[in-house]
């Protein structure tokens, strides 16, 4: 160390106050707003899935007491229970709407394969008959029709010769007889049908070999084409319509899983149309977080005929055994004065706006290791509260923490000390009355004044500058 011996005259002394060195505790402290906020509180939400509309019908105050089951709010069910009603009948015909879908694709399971037997049996029997006319049939058919001409005009030679030989026996008789005149006349009118049906069958046979059998040709190619067509589209066909069948009853299976499974859900939705106290306690509109109180857009819905909307808070029990925290938050500069891992030791104490001279202790519980989006650190602490504290969730508190004390330290006014070229020092009267600039080493800087390590003994004299009379 360093000791400047710098004697001066104390000219004007009334520019400069005298301060004996004395040891004595050197603390610091950190200032804070902060908010009782219960250690266990129960935020009431709906959280429906399929319902959207819970218009109120009743509902308690703001800050009533409530006991475990009382009814906190109620919502008009009217268009719920109408609605559940629907979706149940709706339910009821899905089902039956599937078990015909079912019965449907079991049927076309049986009937496919023998769709497709049925079809193979008109195409090979179409291909059978066509292969039997092209290999014999036409040429039967060809020879039956001429066949059939034939045997008219042999009847009918028949028919003219045996007339031919009655007459030439008749004749010879010389005497024709009533009996022969009858048989002659028979004969005669064989001879006459048998003249037409030759004719007719020449007509016929004609007709036959001209029309009829190119046309049952034609006829038996396009059976067969035909059938032969079918077969194979139903091969296609078939198949696909019964995987179709298939597919679409799966997707009909997935709707109504998804349908029953709306409708399970509104009816879970039941639940959320009576909010009721899950315990003795408070009712606070809004949230309570970890934080503070915050009622948010409550007051726009909490009252009769107002919509309460899903999956926000709408109120807060705080339980009548509960125990209040004070939460709060400062600043960047502020959390750097707190200790990084010894937060459990630093004590202060909270004082309540509207209780005069009374303060509560109060030990920091935790800091949050990151800023908010604020750029604000969150602090946690407890407070020891008389069993009769007036003190409800959501009062403000003024808090003050102890963030640095050490006993037995020789301080100074940070006005007393002078910083030049990282070099500190303090003006010391000497006994003589001048003063000496003496070097000194700095320790904690607390509230105004900071800790001297060396250059300076107790009952010594420094000089403290005025600033307002310089």
């Amino acid at each position: 160390m360093k000791s400047f011996l710098l004697p001066v005259l104390l000219a004007g002394s009334s520019l400069a106050a005298e301060l004996t060195i004395k040891k004595g505790p050197l603390e610091s402290e950190l200032t804070l707003d902060a908010t009782f906020i219960p250690n266990e509180a129960t935020v009431l939400k709906i959280s429906p899935k399929q319902w959207s509309s819970f218009v109120i019908t009743d509902l308690v105050d703001h800050g009533s007491i409530v006991k475990a089951g009382d009814p906190l709010i109620t919502f008009d069910d009217e268009k719920f229970q109408r609605q559940l009603i629907e979706n149940r009948e709706a339910a009821k015909s899905r089902k039956l709407a599937l078990a015909k879908a079912e019965r449907e694709l079991a049927d076309l399971k049986l009937s496919t394969p023998k769709s497709l037997e049925g079809l193979k049996l008109s195409h090979d029997r179409a291909k059978e008959e066509l292969d039997q006319f092209n290999a014999s049939g036409q040429e039967l058919s060809i020879e039956s029709a001429k066949e059939r001409l034939t045997r008219a005009q042999r009847a009918l030679s028949y028919n003219e010769e045996e007339l031919k030989q009655l007459l030439k026996m008749y004749e010879e008789d010389g005497i024709t007889e009533e009996t022969e005149e009858i048989i002659l006349k028979r004969q005669r009118a064989s001879v006459e049908s048998a003249r037409f049906a030759v004719k007719k069958t020449e007509k016929e046979t004609e007709w036959t070999l001209e029309k009829v059998i190119p046309r049952q040709a034609v006829d038996l190619q396009r059976a067969f084409e035909k059938a032969q067509q079918s077969y194979e589209t139903g091969q296609v066909s078939l198949p696909r319509a019964l995987e179709e069948k298939t597919l679409a009853l799966e997707k009909t299976k997935r709707t109504h899983a998804e349908a029953d499974r709306k409708l399970a859900e509104l009816e879970a939705d039941a639940q959320f149309l009576s909010v009721a106290a899950p315990a003795d306690g408070i009712i606070y509109y809004g949230e309570i977080d970890n934080l503070a109180w915050t009622p948010g857009n409550s007051p726009k819905f909490l009252k009769k005929k107002g919509s309460a909307p899903a999956e926000t808070a709408l109120m807060t029990l705080v339980p009548s055994n509960r125990t209040l925290t004070l939460q709060g938050s400062v600043a960047q500069a502020e959390r750097l004065k707190l200790p990084s891992n010894a937060q459990d030791s630093v004590q202060g104490s909270v004082k309540v706006e509207g209780l005069k001279n009374v303060s509560f202790p109060s030990t920091l519980l935790s800091v949050a290791s990151a800023p908010d989006a604020g750029g604000k650190y969150r602090l946690a602490m407890s407070v020891e509260l008389p069993a009769d504290s007036p003190i409800v969730t959501g009062m403000k508190g003024k808090v003050k923490l102890i963030t640095f004390r050490k006993e037995d330290v020789i301080s100074v006014p940070h006005k007393a000390i002078t910083t030049k070229d990282e070099i500190s020092t303090v003006k010391v009267k000497m006994a003589d009355g001048q003063s000496e600039t003496r070097e000194v080493k700095l320790g904690h800087v607390a509230a105004n004044k900071t800790e001297i390590l060396e250059g300076l003994e107790v009952d010594q004299v420094i000089l403290v500058p005025d600033p307002e009379k310089n």
